[in-house]
């Protein structure tokens, strides 16, 4: 199709390339109505303008069917890329599971220790029980105080503000 295609564009140029050298008068009509032995120079211009007709005629039936097979194969080309995207998300999916399944499987639970184990902190020799649990009692920070957001003296005076 794209050869046949190609060799119309040629003929068409190479019609027109002769159609303007008789339209320039650069090549002779008269020399041209003699050598086809027709009878005047209307009819060679009917029977040029017949070809250039039939010239351009194939070239648009091409072009159309050119174009129509892309499109066909533009079609299927994207039917096969969306299959294939299909096709890939199900095999990342599949490995996905895979991945699941190996990773899963030699885990295996660990028992429960029988007895609960607890740990004492080292104690300092010489101190005193109490002393000890002193020091393992964590106090909380102190709150900050909290202030009526009218006597908040970070705000600027009320009075200043436009009211609505």
């Amino acid at each position: 199709m794209e050869t046949l295609k190609k060799a119309v564009n040629i003929l068409v140029m190479v019609y027109l390339l002769i159609a303007f050298l008789f339209l320039l008068r650069i090549l002779s009509v008269s020399k041209f109505v003699a050598l086809f032995d027709l009878a005047n120079d209307a009819q060679f211009y009917n029977r040029l303008l017949w070809i250039g007709a039939v010239l351009l005629l194939a070239e648009l039936l091409l072009e159309n069917a050119y174009i129509a097979t892309l499109k066909r194969s533009l079609g299927r080309e994207r039917q096969q890329l969306s299959d294939l995207k299909v096709k890939h998300t199900e095999l990342k999916a599949k490995h996905y599971d895979q991945q699941l399944r190996a990773t899963a499987a030699p885990l295996t639970p660990q028992p429960a220790p029988a007895k609960p184990v607890v740990t004492t902190p080292p104690s300092k020799p010489g101190a005193t029980p109490a002393e000890e649990e002193a020091e393992l009692i964590i106090t909380p920070a102190p709150m900050p105080p909290t202030l009526n957001p009218e006597e908040n003296p970070n705000l600027p005076p009320t009075d200043h503000r436009p009211s609505f």
